[in-house]
């Protein structure tokens, strides 16, 4: 992440905006959260060229841990924009999979678990 610009209620809430640095050179979307909901949901926004990207991850407890659902679309603008969007969402599976691991670590870290 970069240039975070936190909401109005700090940096985990709604209208927060940065710079996603993806691993790939070069694409670096610009994104926003747009539903903030701790610890039950969290939704973000991104535009990146023709393409926008929304993310969406509910949590529901169950015992001593988490389910967590995951749902994202990607569109694209222009002639075949819906059918390239389409494909890039496929494509992007792996990376949002991993991106949660990371932020699964990173939580499971920060509560000394």
């Amino acid at each position: 992440m970069a240039d975070v610009v936190p909401g109005a209620g700090g940096a985990a809430s709604s209208g927060t905006t940065w710079t996603d640095v993806t691993v790939v050179p070069g694409i670096r979307p610009r994104m926003r959260t747009t539903l903030a909901e701790p610890p039950r949901r969290w939704a973000e926004e991104g535009q990146w060229g023709p393409f926008r990207a929304r993310l969406e991850v509910n949590l529901t407890a169950r015992g001593d841990g988490c389910r967590v659902e995951a749902h994202h679309t990607v569109s694209g603008l222009g002639i075949g924009g819906r059918a390239i969007g389409g494909l890039v969402a496929v494509l992007a599976r792996p990376a949002i999979a991993a991106d949660l691991r990371r932020a699964v670590a990173v939580a499971t870290d920060a509560k000394g678990v």
